[in-house]
């Protein structure tokens, strides 16, 4: 007869503060006790004096991990909030540009420049950008009303919010990345006091700002694994050093010929994929069963592939065997498209400034509205700001730059990821300017993998072929004088 103690028993410690929960998991290892009559035993002092021994003292951050903290951040810039969610293991929720208007009041102004000369230009210049975000909502209104009108099966709450999402679709490209906005954010500890570290040493006063407050508050809840996250110099003179190389390079600027590159990938991902999927249920070496493989024709690799997603249903994702291969991808986005993209981060991603040099997007709907003269000369004012600031102030200059304008990403994705970011991204009710990313990474891989892109759920509508040819066409796309 089975007694209680070898009864399934699963029960949330919420109710604990987060460094008794670390601890708690941490003596599991070592107690034949049950979490409860651990925790039971610890007091907020037994819990520090165990991290400062072990965490702290003898480098065991993986007890960091069972911490979890949840922050709420506000009035930070957009700019902000893609250097914290650069941040890998965490999770974020972002004030969306689609569904909400942003106050005119609300923009970052960065010290180094309002204690500047150009301090009082860049105040009127961001005023009017706003002005014109604002003063664009109502035409775009009426326009996207008669474009798009309600149909009698549709539901008119729904119908609103939908007409509200295309309107902000179009105007968001003018918000600059100087715009306050608010950001959600869930790490455990470790992770936590890697990001804050980073932010400490990031060359932005508003990073090393956000750094602090985020420091102050998680040192409330976990005051022993967050306290001796500091600036690190290692990150601060790396990045100084490797800035200083780039004087090296001779090469001059060439526009790209497409927005979407694939510069890396496996050369034999079919052979490796289906190496590692026969391999799970197998005893033989890998090297084995892939000289088995190398011997297959195509139809007989082609089965054990189709054969591991036949069955797969909706929301299933693929065997995670489809992590060993790998694709290098250099995109070239607007700052809008790479808000969405960068919160895919089950991948290694390696970002650029925002610049003038790539140019900037222009919405089709803002051209067929009658905008594009108003939009062209906004982008153009931040344009002329942002060059005047760079000269002095080249980290401080993005902050004036509209999401209009393209930065470029290096970003490596294993096959599996890109099953869910092209499936989840390229989908109708996406955003045009991610939809078009997706469908174009599509297009790539197939070019190169056929076997392996056709099992990925791709909604080709909308037109990447047209898009991409915009990088050259003069009616979609400005580039800045040299």
């Amino acid at each position: 007869m089975e007694t209680k103690s070898n009864q399934l028993s699963v029960y949330t410690l919420d109710n604990l503060k987060p460094e008794v929960v670390a601890v708690a998991f941490a003596k599991c290892s070592r107690s034949p006790e049950s979490f409860r009559d651990i925790a039971d035993e610890l007091t907020d002092e037994k819990s520090a004096d165990f991290h400062e021994k072990w965490v702290v003292g003898y480098g065991h951050g993986s007890v960091a991990e069972h911490a979890n903290l949840h922050l709420a951040i506000e009035n930070i810039s957009i700019l902000a909030t893609k250097t914290i969610e650069d941040n890998r293991l965490c999770s974020y929720t972002e004030k969306s540009t689609r569904y909400q208007v942003f106050d005119k009041t609300k923009y970052y102004k960065p010290k180094k420049i309002m204690e500047s000369p150009l301090g009082a230009e860049y105040e009127k210049t961001m005023d009017e950008i706003f002005d014109v975000y604002s003063s664009l909502n109502a035409p775009m209104k009426e326009f996207i009303l008669k474009k798009y009108p309600r149909q009698p099966e549709e539901n008119e709450k729904i119908y609103n919010a939908t007409i509200k999402a295309r309107v902000c679709d179009n105007v968001r490209y003018i918000l600059p990345t100087a715009t306050l906005t608010n950001l959600g954010m869930t790490a455990n500890a470790r992770a936590l006091e890697h990001a804050i570290a980073k932010l400490l040493s990031h060359p932005l006063i508003e990073m090393n700002e956000i750094g602090e407050a985020i420091k102050k508050s998680a040192m409330e809840i976990t005051p022993t694994l967050i306290k001796y996250a500091e600036k690190n110099k290692y990150i601060q003179e790396t990045d100084e050093v490797l800035k200083k190389l780039n004087d090296n390079l001779t090469q001059q600027y060439t526009d790209a010929v497409s927005p979407v590159e694939i510069v890396d990938y496996d050369k034999d991902a079919e052979d490796k994929l289906a190496t590692a999927l026969l391999y799970k249920n197998s005893d033989l070496p890998y090297k084995q069963i892939m000289s088995a493989v190398k011997l297959m024709n195509g139809e007989q690799k082609e089965k054990i592939i189709d054969e591991a997603i036949a069955r797969r249903g909706k929301g299933d994702q693929p065997p995670r065997e489809f992590e060993h291969i790998y694709y290098t991808f250099d995109i070239l986005m607007d700052y809008g498209a790479f808000r969405d993209i960068q919160r895919h981060r089950m991948c290694t991603q390696t970002n650029q400034k925002i610049t003038i040099k790539h140019g900037f997007e222009i919405p089709e709907e803002i051209i067929e509205v009658g905008l594009e003269e108003i939009f062209k000369q906004t982008m153009k004012k931040a344009e002329s700001l942002y060059k005047k600031i760079h000269i002095v102030f080249p980290e401080e200059a993005q902050y004036i730059l509209p999401l209009a304008f393209r930065k470029r990403t290096l970003i490596t994705w294993n096959l599996r990821e890109l099953h869910h970011f092209i499936s989840l991204r390229s989908g109708p009710k996406g955003h045009i300017s991610y939809r078009r990313i997706a469908q174009a990474c599509w297009k790539k891989l197939n070019e190169i993998h056929p076997l392996l892109a056709k099992h990925i759920n791709v909604n080709m509508t909308g037109g990447s072929d047209s898009w991409a040819s915009t990088l050259h066409n003069p009616k979609y796309n400005y580039k800045p004088s040299k």
